[in-house]
């Protein structure tokens, strides 16, 4: 198990909130395309940074670093933000930030759960033998889900940084490499996520084994973060099959949804390395 400290737990939370307001306000200018937001977002992210990077001083103050994966999971953002801010000085570009923002809130948010959630999870599946019986399918499902909706959200990225050239007739990537069009990148990323989702279902469906014993339910937030994600990808497609949402709305959804997973997957990467 991972020995770790008030104050270490402390600035890993506090951290993950900071870059939950980062998200918030990146979301905010994703929707508006106004710079003030964007320089909001900049500042939290950069508190962020400074905080995260607090927690990993006082990681290796108490008990080294043993670059196992909760130590990895820590130093990610906290390199993948530094990195970003860097090179915005020279070349602003709050796209990037955009999408970093989440990844690391739900990434600390993860490691902060796992204090508290890991040993609990450990003794149901010692406890409850049917959860060994659905395991493999619950795995696979899961993987094979989240990598098709990795690959929607990729093309949301897509929608949001084409509908940001035409907003501002400006290429934030590599001007030598074209985009495709909005409809196109809109199709590809509707179909993922209708073939992405039933498999996910099935894995989020199969992982309630994993919490329940006998008759008594214990439900924990590893559980609840796997169901609100599928909720917010159920909500996504309902938007635009019904609402008919497109562009950045519906880009943002899907990119929140992929947040979410992203929790459960840092998080069963966690217990299942300690």
């Amino acid at each position: 198990t991972v020995e770790l400290n008030l104050e270490l737990t402390t600035s890993i939370l506090i951290a993950g909130l900071v870059y939950l307001l980062a998200f918030i306000m990146y979301g905010t200018f994703l929707l508006r395309f106004t710079d003030r937001y964007a320089r909001v977002a900049l500042a939290f992210l950069t508190l962020g940074w400074l905080i995260n990077l607090t927690a990993i001083v006082i990681r290796i103050s108490t008990h080294g670093l043993t670059l196992g994966a909760y130590d990895l999971l820590l130093l990610a953002p906290s390199i993948a933000v530094g990195v970003y801010l860097v090179t915005n000085l020279r070349r602003p570009n709050p796209l990037i930030g955009a999408f970093l923002a989440p990844i690391s809130t739900m990434l600390l948010y993860s490691l902060h759960v796992f204090v508290k959630e890991g040993e609990a999870a450990q003794r149901m599946a010692g406890e409850f033998a049917a959860a060994k019986l659905v395991t493999p399918v619950h795995i696979i499902a899961s993987l094979l889900g989240f990598v098709v909706l990795a690959v929607a959200t990729v093309a949301a990225a897509l929608v949001i940084i084409q509908e940001y050239r035409l907003k501002t007739k400006s290429n934030p990537l590599d001007p030598t490499h074209r985009l495709p069009s909005l409809q196109t990148l809109e199709q590809f990323c509707h179909r993922c996520l209708l073939i992405g989702f039933p498999i996910y279902t099935v894995g989020v469906a199969l992982g309630a084994v994993w919490f329940i014993r006998g008759t008594n339910a214990e439900i924990t937030r590893h559980f609840i973060m796997a169901t609100f994600s599928w909720v917010l990808f159920a909500a996504t497609i309902h938007a635009r099959i019904v609402v008919g949402w497109k562009g950045r709305r519906a880009a943002l959804l899907t990119f929140l949804a992929f947040a979410s997973a992203l929790f459960v997957v840092f998080l069963s990467i966690l217990r299942t390395s300690n």
